[in-house]
């Protein structure tokens, strides 16, 4: 399970009851000025009529480009998933080569605060773990994916929900993020009889569209997600 600590939560602010709440009628012909924070410009609009065609313009773009951004950062995420499943498989796939007799189904990938790699396996010994690891440290790529896998998620989490991951950061996710967990949760979301059943195999389903992707990822991290105080 993601567990992800947090030191502080948003103040909830306490709604206003019908007798504090100000009637529309009194506002309806008053005719705001809104302040650009880039161009410090003010746009007036009035409320009887609708926003200006000038602020909405504006807020349009900065849609469309908070979209745009969004958009590359689930590229990135996209590909430092897919690249850290085929490193992590690789590694696997060599140990038990050299190594017959090892079992490795249980094996998984963490990332610890100081950004080296971290194994976990209930059925391996501490020793074989601790020699697993010093195997993988040497594994540049698959480290360097996997800690952008981590930006990627902070990042569509935020953009998901701004308020309720408002301070989460990559760190938060350091330890308890596991690879093998996640990637599970990812692929249930392709139901074979629902949304995404023509994806049959774990390439294609990794090689979705992106945003078909990234829906899919934070789905399948949200409902793991729990804030500790």
């Amino acid at each position: 399970m993601v567990v992800i600590k947090q030191s502080n939560r948003l103040p909830v602010q306490p709604q206003l009851n019908r007798s504090e709440q100000q009637p529309i009628e009194k506002i309806k012909d008053k005719s705001l000025e809104v302040t650009h924070s880039t161009g410090q410009e003010q746009v007036s609009f009035d409320l009887a009529h609708g926003i200006s065609t000038e602020l909405s313009q504006r807020l349009n773009e900065e849609v469309s480009q908070r979209m745009l951004l969004y958009m590359e950062e689930m590229t990135k995420t996209q590909s430092a998933l897919e690249t850290s499943v085929y490193e992590f498989a690789a590694f696997k796939e060599k140990q038990m080569a050299e190594n017959p007799d090892l079992d490795l189904s249980e094996l998984d990938l963490s990332l610890q605060k100081d950004g080296t790699l971290k194994l976990s396996g209930a059925n391996l010994s501490p020793a074989t773990l601790s020699e697993l690891e010093q195997e993988i440290a040497n594994n540049d790529k698959l480290r360097e994916a996997f800690t952008q896998l981590h930006t990627g998620i902070v990042y569509g989490l935020k953009h998901r929900d701004s308020v309720g991951y408002n301070e989460l950061q990559q760190d938060d996710l350091r330890g308890s993020l596991q690879l093998n967990e996640l990637t599970e949760r990812y692929n249930n979301q392709f139901q074979p009889n629902g949304f995404g059943q023509d994806y049959l195999t774990m390439e294609a389903r990794l090689n979705v569209d992106t945003g078909l992707f990234a829906h899919f990822l934070m789905n399948a991290l949200n409902p793991r997600i729990s804030t500790l105080v």
